[in-house]
């Protein structure tokens, strides 16, 4: 539950490989994806007709990078909210 990030895919249609997810504040998507990439978190802009966000977590992906883009995204929220 968060008050700055939402998912508009329903529950039962979502994928654990693709995580896509909005700030509820567009105006800041920009800054979102700034911070991102200066925590080495790459290439989490979301499709050009879907906007918002997309992680692609796939199993290339390590544990500590999931974690690390959670962290991120609290932190953000702490920051931003």
């Amino acid at each position: 539950s968060s008050s700055l990030y939402v998912n508009k895919v329903a529950k039962d249609c979502r994928s654990r490989m693709n995580v896509p997810f909005f700030l509820r504040d567009e105006s800041r998507n920009d800054a979102f994806l700034a911070g991102a990439k200066a925590a080495n978190l790459l290439q989490l802009k979301g499709h050009k007709s879907v906007g918002g966000m997309r992680a692609s977590i796939y199993n290339a992906i390590p544990l500590e990078g999931v974690q690390a883009l959670v962290q991120y995204m609290q932190e953000f929220e702490r920051t931003h909210g």
